[in-house]
């Protein structure tokens, strides 16, 4: 049975094709329409699911939405009469919207696709809890779901087995874990559903001072359930986070154009800190009233890598299992898999090991648009010749553009849409941020070969499969110096475990070990600021153009800023 599964109207809006448990296509709207977290319904990424999959909307049976519109505007509503007169203006300025278009989805999704089939409403934490346990290993396991808002639940517990998902426990919006740490998200100036990255990367050059601060401002329990103090908040009534009473605790917040100073990353380091407190309470609850080995989470706190990371050391769990794609995007799977296996609970769960799930592009359609940019390059066929040539330029310290195969699913760069760099020198972080445009301050990510990770880092027990790049962990001393370039202020690295089964990014990984020693890359997302990542080889190219990149690896093709002199076997195309 072929389900799409749709996410959209909030942030991150996106497509998901399934058949039966198998993922057959994902991708976020964001790619197509370069609208960097387009929350706008997915017509782009629906239309090149068919096209990549070469059917149409006859193929598909059923269609499910990842939330419950009707249930989460009566929860506005509800706000409205409670924060009345306070959240008139606020209240007027959403109606258009919801009349518009978000009220309006089952005639959207008929009319966009000419489709009279069945269309499921899953509510939005179930969609969150499908993506998190349904695509895992486990045939029971524990379940957390944690975010800003769904309808009206912020966090849920549950009991996972088969094809069963049992809720345990729920906490209700305002009192909620993801938009705590929005509001200091907004407070430090950066934008909420966007820049969390930033107040993470942040947090690792702060001290926490301010954490007796904020604790002050919710009622804190034993089991991670906790309440808000209200007076202390706005986004009920107003657009805007927190109140006046909020800046007399905390301070005065940073304007998106000010520098950033020793209080903010203190600030961020202290709501960091109180985040990870909460959260493992919560999980720590959850054990105690769940009792299995295994854990899976999802929402958007679940993309907190800082806190993901230190879970097997302060909690029981040592078998996690936090799909790469845990916000919004990712609950267009959940929605999916939720329709097709509550249809039919005889059908098989099947793991999701890997997020290339998006476009592909051949190598016509790639030479195409280097011969009508007239950007010098030359083919290598062979997989290791051009892993060979890749590495051996890593390794004279060049950054790499690397597009290849299927687009990653989800807010990470997987080694299909990345930019790659050695990760051995500090100066790297500096040049690669400098490539990006980035700020200065934040840290990247590393790709390892599995076999290798325990010997850069500590996991804590909890294995050696992290292939989502959705966990830190603290680099050993003796080996920080090794892989400088990728371990943060606080001696943590967001690592990626590589296997045979990535296939050339593998042999990539590989030939680099053999070449440097080394079996890290420096991985980021390839794109620069304000853009989403790259999906088709003309935006590849033109990222290329516009920034210091040495080189790009895209297809069989290697692209260099100067005519290149080929070796033998290898064409040269200047």
């Amino acid at each position: 049975m072929r389900t799409l599964g749709i996410s959209a109207f909030y942030h991150d809006s996106a497509a998901a094709l399934t058949d039966g448990a198998r993922v057959l296509y994902a991708a976020e709207e964001e790619r197509f329409s370069r609208i960097k977290h387009d929350n706008s319904f997915p017509h782009l990424a629906i239309r090149n699911c068919l096209d990549s999959l070469s059917c149409t909307a006859k193929d598909i049976e059923h269609i499910a939405y990842y939330e419950k519109p009707l249930l989460k505007f009566e929860r506005i509503l509800g706000n409205f009469v409670e924060t009345y007169p306070h959240s008139q203006s606020s209240f007027i300025h959403r109606l258009p919207e919801w009349f518009g278009e978000k009220l309006a989805v089952e005639h959207t999704i008929r009319k966009s696709l000419d489709f009279t089939g069945t269309i499921s409403f899953v509510p939005h934490h179930t969609s969150h809890a499908s993506a998190a346990f349904f695509p895992s290993p486990f045939e029971r396991a524990a379940v957390l779901t944690v975010d800003g808002i769904g309808e009206y639940q912020t966090t849920c517990m549950w009991s996972a087995e088969g094809t069963t998902l049992t809720p345990l426990f729920s906490q209700n919006f305002p009192h909620s874990l993801g938009l705590l740490y929005a509001t200091f998200t907004a407070f430090l100036g950066f934008r909420i559903n966007e820049d969390e990255y930033k107040m993470m990367g942040l947090a690792a050059l702060g001290t926490p001072r301010y954490v007796e601060a904020i604790r002050s401002l919710m009622y804190l329990k034993k089991d991670g359930s906790f309440r808000l103090d209200l007076r202390y908040f706005s986004f009920r009534e107003r657009d805007a986070m927190w109140s006046h009473a909020f800046e007399k605790i905390i301070g005065h917040p940073r304007r998106p154009e000010d520098s950033v100073t020793e209080f903010h990353a203190d600030v961020a380091a202290s709501i960091q800190r109180v985040t990870e407190d909460i959260y493992f309470s919560m999980l720590n609850h959850l054990h105690a009233v769940d009792g299995s080995e295994n854990l899976c989470i999802s929402g958007g706190v679940a993309l907190n890598a800082l806190a993901n990371g230190k879970i097997s050391s302060r909690t029981p769990y040592k078998n996690i299992y936090i799909l790469g794609a845990s916000g919004d995007s990712g609950a267009a799977i959940g929605s999916a898999l939720f329709a097709s296996l509550t249809r039919d609970m005889t059908i098989p769960r099947q793991e999701i090991t890997h997020l290339q799930l998006g476009s592909r592009y051949t190598n016509d359609d790639i030479e195409r648009e280097l011969t009508a940019a007239g950007v010098p390059y030359i083919y290598v066929g062979r997989e290791d010749e051009f892993c060979e040539k890749v590495a051996a330029l890593l390794a004279q310290d060049k950054v790499i553009g690397w597009f290849q195969g299927r687009m990653e699913f989800g807010p990470r760069a997987l080694g299909s849409r990345s930019i790659l760099a050695n990760p051995r020198f500090a100066h790297m972080k500096d040049k690669v941020n400098k490539i990006k445009g980035r700020e200065e301050f934040r840290p990247f990510g590393g790709s390892v070969l599995a076999e290798k990770l325990g010997e850069f880092v500590d996991t804590h027990g909890a294995g050696s499969n992290f292939p989502f790049m959705n966990f830190c962990f603290a680099v050993h001393d003796e080996k920080r110096n090794e892989i400088a370039s990728i371990v943060h202020a606080d001696g943590t690295c967001r690592v990626q475990t590589i296997t045979p089964g990535d296939g050339r990014y593998h042999t990539l990984l590989k030939s680099f070990a053999a070449l440097s020693g080394l079996p890290f890359l420096l991985n980021t997302s390839f794109n620069i600021a304000g853009e989403p990542i790259v999906e088709n080889p003309a935006q590849a190219i033109r990222d290329f153009k516009e920034t210091t990149l040495d080189c790009l690896a895209i297809g069989d093709f290697l692209v260099f800023r100067e005519p290149y002199t080929a070796p033998d076997g290898a064409a040269s195309h200047t």
